[in-house]
């Protein structure tokens, strides 16, 4: 595991080599770099010209490097973070840092995902392979004057492509290691010239798993967990029947079935065999105090150890199992005048998302978990759009409406009191368990505007609001079978502070709030080429109610999150030297940002006070010849939680170094809160930076060769927001490459790929083991890949 450094100052020392070997009279052919248009600020715009910090892709960057998902794309976009714990649907993004997780059905992101103009209010619905998409665009900071709700930490804009009047298009198919399959195309027809066109787009990809799984009893189980299994389509209609008038309509379904997402075994239990000190008391923090890993093979379970950890092997009486549908229909109608732009976006959505997991992460029938949730959403948004000589502006008004459900079951098995260490054996009969009943509604309208104004040919002046009004009614029920044994909760029932056991009392809320949010940006073109600018804005994420089981200690209803942004950046091109080179630096506060932590037994939600970033950023591309482009993508992004007194307590770290939770105020009383003030922000490691290079080559008239490279280092990061001192995570470097051949008669391209070819070993996520004191779980990543790719365009 590497744990070098990449300091901010190298990286300084990097760009001024890069443009010190700019030459200003090439020897051999110049490159040129292409003009990269963005709708950042909801209009058509030079990415060089937005005072907003924005990483770019177009198709053909997104084919160039092979980007199949939000996963794949993470690796060009340094301040972008994309991951994924117990379950597919539970992925998670962050932006500069600020995330939120999706492990709890009741919270909604920090980061706004949008496709084709249309709002996706679940993180699990962008999880889906990416195929005919035309740009991505990842805006970074608080987006909560143009996108509204839930953006604070910035916002991610998907387009596929539209239907045509040429009849483009594609097939493509992909083979590789673990059986991997997949195929995919697209093709536009015109069914009245230059009036209407249809468009239609498919997908399916399989792969076997890379984790090898212990069952029942540790008997070897040939199916691997972390497959894939997944496929979706998309339909398009594209109506012109005037110069002035367009309407599209958009239809999509996709769905997966995987078995995902697999634990191993990261830290051993340091307690040792064979039994505890009576001295010590039977709880600690509500988890059993002894050699729990005796108890499980006392049981007839299998201990894994931290040295078995890269052998991508281990233990659940029952696979991950991850169901997920997703599917909707969009029309935007534009209509131009001769005063402005008229745009009506009309969109109805619904996910269905199915987990199934063991949740003690042991091959004993122990307890198990599934997780039924449903949603859909209706949102509507009109615009005016107008642009004259000195002011451009956006006005708009935007609604938006979510139902949401949510049916959740633990279970206990036959060998749960195997483990309980004593308690007694009535609480935990085979097959009773809790189930957990969750329904929303939400509404939610707002109107905005933004607008430029040259108040000089060198100088824009930005100003932007929305004013943002939501409700929300809230019921969770809480039902338990289980017996009801008399006595301290602490002598014999202390097993039920596992928090999907807890009796919890049932929930009946009404959440309404109404914020403001917007823009100040000044820019200044101090040449053709080169722009300053420097902004202020806020962002909003909208406050709710647990919908889990937790710790009687936190408030059940958690609030808003709000943000405010500071950022300074220059934009310059270099023609002659075919060199682009982007910088921002940046500080936001995040005031009660909505955090998560899973404790062992249960996830702990809660607001922190304040969270604090603040950073650099460069994006720089060079052409030095024709056929050869380079790339540098850095963040340096430090963050802490600056205010955090109401946080989650270490679980684990006693267990090895015998030290106490300095955050924690009462180590005697097992249910308060600990301070996690000044510690470090989970999640985010402080240094990332990308390196990409291609080079084409020609071979004949018609044939034509490519070779493309990606090497992403990511420094340390803590997991955990506890920030328990053994949950940080070493850094880590990728290696990708690409190498393949055009044969430009036949518009057909033959790609062999490998990602991750060092087969470096790193995780992103590390938690408490359920029901095991003292050890640690974490989930794996992809180990190296291989595979080829053939690809025919119409």
């Amino acid at each position: 595991m590497n744990t070098s450094r990449f300091t901010p100052r190298r990286l300084a020392i990097a760009v001024t080599a890069l443009a010190a070997v700019s030459p200003a009279s090439p020897l051999f052919a110049q490159g040129v770099l292409e003009e990269v248009i963005v709708t950042a600020q909801k209009r058509e715009q030079s990415l060089q010209d937005v005072p907003v910090a924005v990483t770019a892709f177009n198709a053909e960057m997104l084919e160039q490097s092979g980007v199949k998902d939000m996963f794949d794309l993470q690796v060009n976009a340094p301040s972008l973070i994309v991951g994924q714990t117990q379950t597919s649907t539970t992925t998670t993004f962050s932006i500069r840092g600020v995330f939120t997780s999706s492990q709890n059905f009741g919270l909604e992101p920090s980061v706004g995902l949008y496709v084709d103009g249309v709002y996706r209010a679940r993180q699990g619905s962008m999880i889906n392979n990416m195929v005919d998409v035309a740009s991505v665009e990842v805006l970074r900071g608080p987006q909560g004057t143009l996108f509204g709700r839930n953006t604070p930490a910035g916002a991610i804009q998907l387009n596929s492509v539209a239907p045509d009047f040429e009849g483009t298009g594609f097939i493509e198919g992909t083979a590789g290691d673990y059986d991997l399959l997949g195929t995919s195309g697209a093709k536009s027809f015109t069914l009245i010239e230059d009036v209407l066109a249809v468009r239609a787009t498919g997908f399916y990809m399989e792969r076997d798993g890379y984790v090898d799984w212990l069952g029942l009893g540790g008997a070897s189980e040939d199916d691997a967990i972390n497959d894939k299994d997944r496929w979706g389509g998309r339909f398009q209609v594209l109506y012109t029947p005037t110069d002035a008038l367009t309407l599209r309509l958009i239809a999509d379904h996709s769905e997966v079935d995987e078995t995902c997402c697999a634990a191993g075994s990261w830290k051993s239990n340091q307690v040792p065999l064979g039994g505890r000190d009576p001295a010590d008391p039977p709880l600690y923090n509500g988890f059993p105090n002894g050699p729990t890993d005796q108890y499980v093979l006392d049981g007839g379970g299998t201990v894994l150890t931290n040295d078995d950890f890269y052998d991508y092997t281990v233990t659940a009486a029952r696979k991950p199992r991850s169901e997920n549908e997703d599917e909707g229909i969009s029309l935007q109608v534009d209509w131009e005048t001769d005063l402005f732009l008229v745009t009506s976006i009309s969109a109805y959505r619904s996910h269905d998302a199915y987990d199934d997991a063991d949740i003690l992460f042991t091959d004993l029938d122990g307890a198990y978990r599934t997780n039924d949730a449903k949603q859909e959403q209706f949102t509507q948004e009109f615009r005016l759009t107008g642009e004259g000589d000195d002011l451009n502006y956006v006005v708009g008004l935007y609604y938006y409406t979510q139902d949401l459900d949510n049916d959740r079951t633990t279970m206990v098995g036959a060998d749960t009191a195997q483990i309980a260490l004593g308690f007694d054996s009535n609480l935990f009969i085979d097959g009773t368990g809790s189930r957990d009943v969750n329904k929303q509604e939400h509404e939610s309208y707002a109107i905005f505007g933004q607008a430029d104004y040259n108040l000089s040919d060198t100088l824009v002046l930005t100003a932007g609001l929305r004013w943002t009004y939501e409700d929300k009614q809230m019921t969770n029920t809480f039902t338990q079978d289980y017996p009801v044994v008399g006595g301290d909760p602490g002598d014999n029932s202390g097993f039920l502070s596992f928090p999907p056991l807890t009796p919890t009392p049932d929930l009946d809320e009404d959440f309404d709030d109404d914020q403001i949010t917007g823009t100040l940006k000044l820019s200044w073109f101090m040449s053709d080429t080169i722009m300053l600018y420097g902004s202020y804005g806020t962002g909003y994420k909208s406050g709710g109610v647990n919908t889990d089981r937790i710790n009687p200690a936190f408030d059940p209803i958690f609030e808003a999150e709000d943000s405010e942004s500071f950022e300074l950046g220059m934009k310059a091109e270099f023609p002659e030297q075919a060199l682009r080179v982007n910088v921002a630096l940046h500080k936001t506060d995040t005031d009660d940002l909505q955090t998560v932590s899973f404790q062992g037994g249960g996830f702990t939600l809660t607001n922190a006070g304040t969270a604090e970033t603040y950073g650099g950023e460069i994006d720089a591309s060079w052409a030095p010849l024709e056929n050869t482009t380079l790339t540098l993508a850095y963040a340096y992004n430090h963050g802490e939680y600056s205010d955090f007194e109401n946080g989650p307590c270490w679980t684990g770290e006693p267990w090895h170094t015998n030290q106490p939770d300095p955050g924690d105020p009462e180590p005697d009383n097992l249910n308060n809160p600990c301070d996690r003030s000044g510690g470090d922000l989970s999640g985010n490691p402080e240094n990332v930076v990308v390196f990409t290079g291609n080079q084409d080559f020609r071979l004949s008239d018609a044939l034509g060769a490519f070779l493309y490279g990606e090497y992403i280092w990511t420094d340390e990061r803590m997991t955990d927001v506890n920030n328990d001192p053994e949950k940080y995570d070493g850094s880590y470097a990728l290696l990708n490459l690409r190498a393949g051949l055009r044969y430009e008669p036949w518009d057909t391209v033959l790609t062999f790929w490998g990602r991750n070819l060092t087969d470096e070993e790193y995780t992103t996520t590390i938690a408490d083991s359920p029901a095991q004191t003292g050890r640690y779980n974490a989930y794996y990543n992809e180990p190296l890949t291989w595979g080829v790719t053939l690809r025919k365009d119409f």
